[in-house]
Parts: C-alpha cells; sequence; structure tokens
C-alpha cells in the first residue's frame, strides 16, 4: 500500500475539479451571470419588500415597548399579538429589529448598485433589452418584435450587456470565475 502525502492528495483534487469544470459537470453554484438575472428579476419588487420590512420594523418596535423588561435572563421571548403567539427562541427582539435593519440597508444599498449600473449603460443601442426583459416581463421574441430587431439579435445584446452588469453588480463573484 502506498502513502500519498497531503500536498500530492491537493494536487489530484485540484487537477479532477479543474477537470470537472472544464467538461461542464461542475456548476458553479453561484455564478455572477446567474445572480445578475436574479437580481434584475427582483430589482422591480424589492422596494416594496423594503417597505414591508420597514412596517414590521415599527411594529416590533412598538411591540418592544409594551413588552416589561424581564428581570430574569431568558433563552426565549415570547410575544403574543392578536391571539397569535411568536417565539423568537433565542433571539432578542431588540435583536430581530437590528437584523431586520440591516436587510433594509443592504437591499438600498443593492438598489443604488444596480441604478448606477444600469446608467452605465443606458446610452447603449440596445439597452432597452434589459427592462423590456427583466422590468417588463417579455420574452425576446415580444422584445424584438417590438424593437424591430431580429431575435438572435436581442439574443446576443442581452448576453452582451449581462456579461456588462455583472461585472458591476457582482464584481467578487466575476473575479472568482476567472
Amino acid at each position: 500500500m502506498k502513502i500519498v502525502n497531503e500536498e500530492t492528495k491537493n494536487e489530484i483534487v485540484k487537477k479532477v475539479l479543474e477537470e470537472l469544470k472544464n467538461r461542464k459537470l461542475l456548476n458553479n453554484p453561484k455564478s455572477s451571470i446567474a445572480s445578475t438575472k436574479k437580481m434584475l428579476y427582483g430589482y422591480k419588487v424589492l422596494p416594496e419588500a423594503i417597505n414591508l420590512i420597514e412596517e414590521e420594523i415599527k411594529r416590533l418596535e412598538v411591540e418592544l415597548k409594551d413588552i416589561p423588561k424581564p428581570t430574569a435572563k431568558s433563552n426565549s421571548l415570547v410575544l403574543n399579538e392578536k391571539g397569535n403567539t411568536y417565539v423568537y427562541g433565542d433571539e432578542t427582539l431588540e435583536t430581530r429589529i437590528s437584523e431586520l435593519k440591516q436587510v433594509v440597508v443592504k437591499a438600498k444599498s443593492q438598489i443604488r448598485i444596480v441604478d448606477s449600473a444600469l446608467e452605465k449603460i443606458q446610452d447603449d443601442e440596445y439597452y432597452d433589452i434589459i427592462p423590456l426583459h427583466y422590468f417588463d416581463d417579455n420574452t425576446f421574441e415580444k422584445i424584438a418584435e417590438i424593437c424591430d430587431w431580429a431575435t438572435g439579435t436581442v439574443s446576443k445584446h442581452h448576453k452582451r450587456l449581462l456579461n456588462v452588469l455583472k461585472i458591476y453588480l457582482f464584481p467578487d463573484t466575476f473575479m472568482d470565475e476567472l
């Protein structure tokens, strides 16, 4: 039985992973293109989601004022709201409010980044493909009809514009893919 040292094992694993990637048998679970598409699809409803979270923060802050401060430390917090019971486990209400506020800040930041990225490409002749597809839910065929372009033209420039946007929106993921 031959014993393989750690360095040799790591080199073998590296080569196997590289070969799997080359054969496209190993998918990148979070590609910058997939993330860009998800961000663009969600962009239109993100402000509404932020509003819902901000409303929940306000409700929780009101609840927090009405809850007597415990004299002994407890592992769980139970809230009663119109007969419903909400248990937050080990989490305190203050922690929950703080986490929701962080989500809002991150979402608002992402909206600003998307706005800036869209501004960078808005002068592109084929820019309309992005809002027509992602914000208005049009197919490539419908976009081609609206803009009087060939469907292949729409597809080609959609991919090109996504490749530009992914760099602006997810530079860290893009760099990891290189």
